[in-house]
């Protein structure tokens, strides 16, 4: 690991959000968004490297990693996205190049067709563009039982499973994770950041629409052992946005910054090289 990324806060009407800051050279800025049960802090791995070239931020999304838990209890997609613009306001952020993964990557698709003109670039890593009722209706399930709670840190790192199964990295990254998913209750038993109702408000969602209102360019990020894109949809997506480009990942499975933190830092270098937002 690199230097430690500085902490951020943002104070918004019903949430305070957090993100991580690793810093950078302007004048282009990559804002990172993690998948849905995840945080800022699965950018780790990629963010101080990428920061050698552009200055780079990770955001934890309401009910997620050290954001605040909405009150009232909101978790739509539409609440997410306007988080995400009034932290790109507040940060004084132009024609960011947005990097989602999964549920942030459809989150970020929809921001970008939503505001085609205030986007500089859209990095998607492995999100399915339509996320079905029946995968909705499992976490929504998930999201009305009670988290689980251990009497110590070390027992929540020894049960902490990442989603879906499959992961490639080292137990090291593995552990790391936890403990950034990690939080303490106030009579010392230990249990998930998460606010679990953000399992319990997920929707299906549909981003084809939105692809074919975005003008940037795009860039799509397959991992070699996830079935979420396969090159049938990889042309659909081309066919609603035409400039859009991608690659995949080796020997990566859905969650690959962490598997394949290097193949995946190289692939998003050469697309920034490519469109002229760092140089080669």
């Amino acid at each position: 690991m690199q230097t430690k990324p500085i902490e951020k806060y943002l104070q918004l009407e019903h949430v305070k959000l957090h993100a991580l800051d690793y810093g950078g050279p302007g004048p282009h800025t990559l804002v990172c968004i993690h998948g849905g049960g995840a945080n800022a802090h699965w950018f780790d791995f990629i963010g101080p490297a990428l920061a050698r070239d552009c200055h780079v931020l990770a955001v934890d999304l309401r009910g997620h990693g050290d954001s605040s838990w909405a009150e009232p209890p909101i978790y739509t997609f539409e609440a997410h996205i306007q988080d995400l613009r009034a932290f790109c306001r507040a940060e004084q952020i132009t024609a960011p190049v947005l990097v989602g993964h999964s549920m942030g990557g459809i989150l970020l698709t929809q921001y970008t067709g939503t505001w085609p003109e205030d986007v500089g670039a859209l990095i998607v890593c492995d999100s399915r563009p339509v996320y079905s009722e029946e995968a909705a209706d499992v976490l929504q399930q998930l999201g009305r039982r009670p988290s689980r709670e251990y009497p110590t840190l070390e027992e929540y790192i020894a049960h902490f499973r990442i989603r879906p199964e499959g992961i490639r990295a080292s137990q090291a990254i593995h552990a790391y994770i936890a403990r950034s998913a990690a939080r303490q209750l106030p009579h010392g038993t230990w249990s998930h950041k998460i606010d679990r109702r953000v399992y319990a408000q997920r929707t299906s969602s549909d981003t084809w629409p939105f692809w074919q209102r975005i003008t940037c360019p795009a860039f799509v990020l397959r991992a070699e052992h996830s079935p979420r894109l396969t090159p049938e949809l990889l042309q659909d997506i081309q066919g609603r946005c035409p400039q859009m480009e991608w690659a995949a990942v080796p020997e990566a499975g859905h969650h690959l910054m962490l598997d394949q933190p290097q193949h995946t830092v190289d692939l998003i270098r050469a697309f920034l090289q490519r469109h002229h937002f760092i140089q080669a």
